[in-house]
């Protein structure tokens, strides 16, 4: 008797939510980068256009994410099926695993022109905490939990004030995605 209602639930389903209607996974899919330049002071945050004068301590580089949004909906297999009545949020499924920041123009001695500026690269984080890039970048990071990456210069350049910087973002599934920004000048 057991088996037989055991093998009739499996054949038949069990009840699911009868409100949520059908479970549905959204996630966002990278398609882009944008790499932005901003002047944060205490009063304010501007987005810097090209020829525009910055100091070094209120620098921030910005990398947004070009998404687009995609559902998944399993479809129908019969026998045994767990549904969510809640939405999940959308989520990003991707990782990154290597990012370089380089300038056009000599950043110092240290640094010419496109060379790797990764270890004068620090994320800020939502409270303000800073992470050297190089230390984030030690495992794959999920995109999801920085979708707008902050980023500050450990120190002003040497070499030219006029900087442009570039931004390579290598993804774990092989996507490649570059960026780059206006050319601004540094104040030391």
């Amino acid at each position: 008797m057991k088996k037989l209602l055991l093998a009739l639930l499996i054949s038949v389903g069990l009840p699911a939510c009868e409100t949520c209607g059908p479970f549905k996974q959204e996630y966002y899919d990278i398609v882009g980068l944008q790499a932005l330049l901003m002047r944060q002071t205490a009063a304010a945050v501007q987005v810097l256009t090209t020829g525009q004068r910055v100091s070094a301590a209120d620098l921030q580089l910005q990398l947004r994410l070009d998404t687009q949004l995609y559902s998944a909906q399993p479809a129908p297999t019969g026998g045994f099926a767990a549904m969510a009545c809640d939405y999940p949020s959308p989520s990003y499924t991707e990782s990154i695993d290597s990012l370089t920041v380089t300038s056009r123009y000599d950043y110092d001695a240290q640094h010419p022109a496109g060379s790797s500026l990764n270890d004068l690269v620090q994320l800020e984080d939502e409270y303000g905490q800073q992470i050297s890039l190089r230390e984030w970048l030690v495992v794959p990071r999920q995109i999801g939990s920085f979708p707008n990456m902050v980023f500050r210069f450990r120190q002003a350049p040497a070499g030219s004030l006029v900087q442009q910087f570039r931004v390579r973002q290598h993804q774990t599934n092989g996507e490649v995605y570059t960026a780059e920004t206006v050319a601004i000048e540094i104040q030391p």
